[in-house]
């Protein structure tokens, strides 16, 4: 319609230009007032063309819009004006809005040929020719070192933007959108419209066409240098933006067939929630109704990664995925997950993993949810940060489909838990949709085994549930604990594992968690353990301890000597990112008759703990000849509440004072606590000290 309107308003202009021609050759002052004119293109209100003098012109717009681009008080002064029947010039033109640019432009009435030239400093020029006669128009646009921030208003409103809005497509719902994870909301769905270039060049041509029924063709060729651009909710920016840009659009009848190439060769985008860096690659095709934008075929080149092709078919008003398909052979997945999947999981234990290995992936997506996924994984490699828990050589064959069910092998070489090495082994998982269950799995740990019992995967009330049981066959303390860094250990580790869930926040026990460790058992009750794959983890729970050997135990920890048997409570246990924030621990002789001895070494570590008495009466007397001692029994409490450590003993001697340690036999020695309250970093310190071998008793 675009041709029409001009051609509409040329036409009544040129009536008036004998009348203008002869005002001015009689040297009258003249002026020409056009109340508004409007095209789907632009509009302009309140125009005035005065002509002050032979030579000169002065064109006045109060209100000028171009797509949806609105200026007021549009000022353009020709220093030189040629008016005529056949043609109309402007030379040496300056525009108010663009200071220190030269306009030149040249209608001529007869071929209804348009030339405008634009020269600003730095180089920049824009060079416009049009044909507007006839039944067909068209216009070409040559830019050199054009400012990128002029470009935004020449998009035509007729063509789709990558965020799929066209003329019928209704504005950005913020409602209907909040629920919307970001990338799909607040990322995906952005505006080329939205964006403020702030700096950045552009060289080569652009081109619209068309005919008395609108807009027909639009191009695109074009450079890009030193780009930059934002948007005012700071979820998508770019610097240093160079690459080449190429889209071409056919209107055929309701339709718009389009094909576009992108090179990004350099520079640096933030596009809520990816960063990324050039050295990407598109081609696509496809086509445009108002309604749907279909991809019929896109090819990307992904950086260090891999090829991956596409295609879609994207409902613009429901903003909803109705079909697609991908597919990618042979994709490192080190940078793809690093990239592109990782900044998408936000927190939790797989935001800081590492992931090597190659892929074959394969996926069709229909009604806005993924249908299929045939994926072929090849000597991968998966690890978290802290190296915690990895497998490594896993290969399988997984075909997945959302409503059928299959089976898939999952084999792997070997891996890590707790710093332990694991056995190769291999998985048999069932797939059902969103649900995932393996009957049987073990996993061989050092000298040992464990078994997972009906584990099962399952997406329900928006977030991902598991749950499992099993079974610790005795494995090496000694080799574990070197294993896990830990200080050496003796004995054996053997456990049951209840019933174990998670409910997508918080991981629970469900009955007693029981584990033979120094000869003794350890139960844990009540353990839930919250924000499981969070930065913060919180531990809450109850252990019950019983009949430990304190020789296996004391030996490990370099404590010095003791023999005897030991119990130990530790209620109301609560943990914050694994360090305690409260409990109530209580340490007593195990019920039963059995030889009862300690070190010399060993009564002064825990004087160190707990007072100096018993460490300076050794030291002022004969006992010091002595190396171990009797006793009869051992008792020591720790209330822990705001980083205080509120200590008691076997009872509540005079003064304030009470018994870790009740004499008995001969040579026999009572060791007596007096710090009542101990600050947990301070306690703890002292721990280390004496474990480390720093026995030497510290008096205050």
């Amino acid at each position: 319609m675009m041709g029409q309107y001009l051609m509409r308003y040329l036409f009544k202009l040129k009536l008036l230009v004998m009348l203008l021609v002869s005002a001015t050759a009689c040297g009258a002052e003249f002026a020409l007032s056009i109340a508004d004119i409007a095209s789907p293109v632009f509009s302009a209100q309140g125009i005035v063309l005065s002509l002050p003098d032979q030579g000169s012109a002065d064109l006045q717009i109060a209100r000028f819009k171009v797509q949806q681009h609105e200026f007021q008080k549009v000022r353009l002064r020709c220093a030189e004006f040629t008016l005529s029947s056949v043609q109309v010039v402007c030379h040496q033109g300056k525009l108010d809005a663009l200071p220190g640019a030269t306009l030149e432009w040249r209608y001529d009435f007869v071929t209804q040929h348009l030339q405008l030239s634009l020269k600003a400093g730095g180089g920049e020029s824009w060079q416009v020719a049009g044909n507007l006669g006839g039944r067909t128009w068209q216009v070409a646009v040559q830019l050199h070192n054009a400012q990128a921030k002029r470009l935004a208003a020449l998009w035509p409103a007729a063509m789709p933007l990558p965020d799929g809005h066209g003329n019928d497509a209704p504005p950005y719902n913020e409602a209907r959108h909040a629920s919307l994870p970001p990338q799909v909301g607040g990322g995906a769905n952005a505006s080329l419209r939205e964006f403020i270039f702030t700096q950045g060049d552009l060289n080569g041509t652009l081109g619209v066409a068309g005919n008395a029924a609108g807009l027909q063709a639009v191009k695109a060729d074009l450079r890009l240098s030193d780009l930059a651009f934002s948007d005012a909710s700071g979820l998508h920016a770019a610097e240093k933006i160079a690459g080449n840009v190429s889209f071409a659009a056919q209107r055929k009848g309701a339709f718009w067939d389009w094909q576009g190439d992108v090179a990004w060769q350099s520079g640096e985008m933030f596009w809520q929630p990816w960063y990324l860096r050039g050295g990407h690659t598109l081609r696509a095709s496809g086509r445009f109704d108002g309604k749907r934008v279909s991809v019929a075929q896109a090819v990307a080149d992904l950086p260090e990664v891999g090829r991956v092709t596409f295609s879609a078919d994207w409902d613009v008003a429901q903003s909803t995925l109705l079909a697609g398909a991908m597919r990618g052979d042979g994709l490192a997945l080190e940078k793809l997950f690093d990239n592109y999947v990782k900044p998408m999981l936000d927190k939790g234990a797989l935001a800081d993993a590492t992931v090597q290995g190659k892929a074959d992936v394969a996926a069709k997506f229909g009604n806005g949810a993924v249908q299929s996924v045939q994926l072929g994984l090849h000597e991968v490699d998966i690890a978290d940060a802290s190296q915690r828990f990895a497998l490594r050589g896993v290969n399988s064959e997984i075909a997945w489909q959302a409503d059928a069910a299959s089976t898939a092998n999952v084999a792997f070489a070997g891996g890590i838990l707790l710093g332990a090495p694991l056995g190769a082994g291999q998985w048999t998982v069932k797939l059902n949709g969103l649900d995932f269950a393996v009957p049987q799995a073990e996993l061989a740990i050092l000298d040992g085994r464990l078994t997972l019992r009906d584990l099962h995967i399952f997406r329900q009330a928006d977030s991902w549930r598991w749950q499992f049981s099993g079974a610790l066959s005795p494995i090496s303390m000694a080799q574990f604990s070197v294993a896990a860094g830990w200080p050496k250990m003796l004995g054996k580790l053997a456990g049951r594992i209840p019933r174990v869930s998670y409910d997508g926040h918080s991981v629970s026990v469900e009955g007693a968690l029981l584990f033979d460790v120094f000869d003794g058992s350890v139960v844990a009750t009540q353990l839930k353990l919250s924000d499981a794959f969070g930065r913060v983890p919180r531990l809450s729970g109850n252990l019950a301890m019983r009949n430990l050997d304190l020789d296996l135990l004391t030996r490990t920890f370099s404590f010095g000597n003791m023999q005897g048997r030991i119990d130990a409570d530790v209620n109301d246990l609560q943990l914050q990112d694994w360090q305690p924030l409260r409990f109530d621990a209580r340490v007593y002789s195990s019920a039963g008759k059995y030889p009862k001895k300690i070190s010399q070494k060993a009564v002064q570590n825990i004087s160190a703990l707990g007072g100096v008495g018993a460490a300076a009466a050794i030291q002022r007397s004969f006992l010091g000849f002595f190396e171990n001692f009797g006793y009869d029994r051992i008792g020591w409490r720790c209330v822990l509440r705001n980083g205080v450590c509120t200590m008691g003993g076997i009872d509540e001697a005079n003064h304030g004072t009470y018994t870790l340690i009740e004499g008995g036999g001969i040579p026999a020695i009572n060791v007596m606590g007096y710090n009542r309250t101990v600050s947990w970093g301070e306690l703890t310190t002292r721990l280390k000290r004496v474990t480390q071998g720093n026995a030497a008793p510290i008096i205050k």
